[in-house]
Parts: structure tokens; C-alpha cells; sequence
């Protein structure tokens, strides 16, 4: 319910965010709120001052050629920071997470935080590299990247025996090792956070989907970043430390044989499964995540989905859905479908994969 007065909470912080967009940061959920700039301008009134209907007629009188939208606006925007427990005297959403929460639950993925350590292990080393220019940092990123994939990958398909062939023990001591590639995937994310000023608020793992484990590290800060290319390397950096490692891997590949080779080729092949992965724009993957950066896309997944649920349910859509044009609809809607249907057929995938892995286990203990 909106107070009489309407008054934002003193805690809250109003930023200008990615893309120079004014958000509202509340430190009690840790989320950001965005908003547009004509709402910013009303958030300079909100100090309880003045009642609502004294802030409507106000808006509307400076705005008399159209004060009948005015004041629908106004009165939706007001609605907006209220059911957001943004206003003094309203209540937080039900489902608005809590400081500390460890667990935390989505439509599409469940996950836990494991460690909120890393900012302060990595801090010593960013201070470091802060002295760097970027563009030297994010080229040197780049070519040791694209060299260690190339090299990599072309170690794989021609300097080790197929992996058809060489099944056994090798695929665990592989697996084990790529769990460590993962750690390090993360805490490249976390690193490139740390040096842009925006430390990630934890390390956890997650189900997504419900059905794929992954790993993560929670960025929600990186909002606070006006330009796209910070943005754009935050995403990237997790797919330059595999780039390194897969080039590392090549070079033990080469240089090997028995079992460590073996080893080295199964990582390999993981490691080409892990970018496929990470680029695939259909997943919230990285490469999903440097696309929207680049482009100044905002929960583009999000948009899709939440506008294919409410036309299925034909419930109205919400303002920001409903402002789209006819084309952007359609567009959401396409990138919705299609994303939808390649999760379906990766689950069906993954279930599909199960008795091949069994076999491989049995064989690699005799049976």
C-alpha cells in the first residue's frame, strides 16, 4: 500500500548504472531496480513531503497537454516502488532475498553460495593489475585465449588417439581436473570484478534448469558498471582462462603418452564440450552474457520468457512488455521458443547420456 506520503527509504541508493541507466540499489535485498530518467526526476520529490495525489496534480500541471497520461504514469510508478518495498511504510515482496541468504531459488535455477571469500583473496593481486592499462590487459587476454584454444583443439582432433579408444581410468583423473579449470574459470570472473570495482558477493554452485550443475559466481554488482566493455571482459574472462588451460593441456597432450595423454585428450575434449557450452547465446552462458553487454540488451532472456507466459496465459502484460513494438514482440517471442526448445532437447540429451556413462564406469572397473 502506498503511504499518503509517499517518501523513499533512506538506505536506498540511487545510481547511474550500465549504460548511464538510473537505478535504485537497495542494500536490505541487494537488488537493483531500474528506472527511467522522467522516474529519477520524481524520486527528487519523494522525501514525504507531499501526498500523493499533491505529486500527481503537481506532474500533471507542468505537463497539462497531457495530464491524463501523467498521472497514469505517475500512479503506476508509485505503484511500481511500492509493491518493491521501496517506499517508507511498504513491506519487502515475499519472495525478496534476504542478507546472507545462502540459498536462493528461481524459476530456472536453484543455487547456493559456497564461499563470499574471494574478494578479499584476490584483492592483493587486482591492486596489481589495476596499474595496467586495460587495453593491454584485454589484448594480452585475447591472444593467449585464442591461441590456447587453436592450439588446444588442434592437438585434439590430431596429435591423440581418438577418445573412443582410449577408455579408462583416465576419463576420472579428467573429470577431476576439469573440476579444478572450473574453480579457475570462476575466479577469473571474479578477478576481472574485482579489478573493475565491482566484487562478486559470492562463489556457489547451481542447478540449471533443474537438471545441469554448474558453477558461478554472483556479478549482480556488475550493474554498477556505466560502459559496455568492462561488461564485455567480465563476461569473457571465465572463456580466456579456459583459452590458457586449454592451450597448457595441448602442450601436455604433445609432449606425453599413456595415461597421462590419455588424461590430457579427455580434458581436451572437455574442454571443447565446456566452450561450446559457454558460447551457446541459447543458455544464459557467458557468451549470452557479452552479447547483451555489447549490445545494451537488459534480461533479454527474461523479456522472452516472461512475455511467452503471460500470451500463453493470456494475462496482461506488464508495462514494460507492453510499450514493445510489434516486431521487438515477435522477436522476444522467437528467441523465447527457440531457446525453449534447445533446453528440451539438451535434457533429453543429458538423460540419453546417462547409460552411456554407466557403461563407461563398469568398464573401467572390469565389468
Amino acid at each position: 500500500m502506498i503511504s499518503t506520503s509517499p517518501k523513499l527509504r533512506d538506505e536506498l541508493e540511487v545510481i547511474r548504472g550500465m549504460d548511464d541507466i538510473p537505478l535504485i540499489y537497495d542494500p536490505v535485498t541487494g537488488n537493483y531496480h531500474r528506472i527511467t530518467r522522467a522516474g529519477e526526476v520524481v524520486l527528487n520529490f519523494l522525501d514525504g513531503t507531499r501526498s500523493r495525489d499533491d505529486l500527481i496534480q503537481f506532474f500533471a500541471d507542468h505537463n497539462r497537454d497531457r495530464s491524463d497520461t501523467v498521472k497514469r504514469q505517475l500512479d503506476g510508478f508509485l505503484t511500481s516502488l511500492a509493491d518493491s518495498g521501496l517506499l517508507v511504510g511498504t513491506d519487502l515482496p515475499e519472495k525478496a532475498p534476504r542478507p546472507g541468504a545462502r540459498v536462493r531459488t528461481s524459476m530456472f535455477m536453484p543455487r547456493v553460495i559456497i564461499s563470499r571469500a574471494l574478494p578479499t583473496l584476490l584483492e592483493p593481486l587486482a591492486r596489481v593489475l589495476r596499474r595496467v592499462p586495460a587495453w593491454i590487459l584485454a589484448g594480452l587476454a585475447a591472444a593467449a585465449a585464442l591461441t590456447g584454444f587453436a592450439f588446444g583443439f588442434h592437438t585434439l582432433f590430431t596429435g591423440v588417439p581418438p577418445l573412443t579408444q582410449i577408455i579408462g581410468p583416465a576419463f576420472i583423473v579428467a573429470t577431476a581436473a576439469q573440476l579444478l579449470l572450473v574453480l579457475a574459470h570462476e575466479t577469473s570472473h571474479a578477478l576481472t570484478a574485482q579489478v573493475l570495482g565491482v566484487p562478486v558477493r559470492g562463489l556457489g554452485v547451481a542447478l540449471l534448469f533443474y537438471f545441469m550443475p554448474v558453477a558461478y559466481v554472483d556479478r549482480t554488482d556488475a550493474y554498477r558498471l556505466r560502459g559496455r566493455g568492462g561488461r564485455v571482459a567480465l563476461a569473457l574472462a571465465g572463456i580466456a582462462s579456459d583459452g590458457v588451460f586449454c592451450g597448457l593441456t595441448g602442450l601436455v597432450a604433445l609432449n606425453s603418452t599413456g595415461f597421462v595423454q590419455h588424461t590430457a585428450a579427455f580434458l581436451l575434449g572437455m574442454q571443447l564440450l565446456g566452450i561450446v557450452i559457454n558460447l551457446n547465446p541459447l543458455l544464459p552462458s557467458d557468451g549470452y552474457t557479452a552479447i547483451e553487454a555489447a549490445t545494451g540488451l537488459v534480461d533479454a532472456r527474461g523479456r522472452a520468457f516472461a512475455l511467452l507466459r503471460n500470451v500463453a496465459s493470456r494475462k496482461e502484460l506488464p508495462a514494460h512488455l507492453a510499450n514493445l513494438s510489434t516486431r521487438a514482440r515477435i522477436t522476444y517471442m522467437a528467441y523465447g521458443l527457440v531457446s525453449a526448445a534447445y533446453i528440451c532437447f539438451l535434457a533429453y540429451s543429458v538423460l540419453h547420456t546417462i547409460p552411456v556413462m554407466v557403461r563407461l564406469a563398469l568398464s573401467m572397473v572390469g565389468r
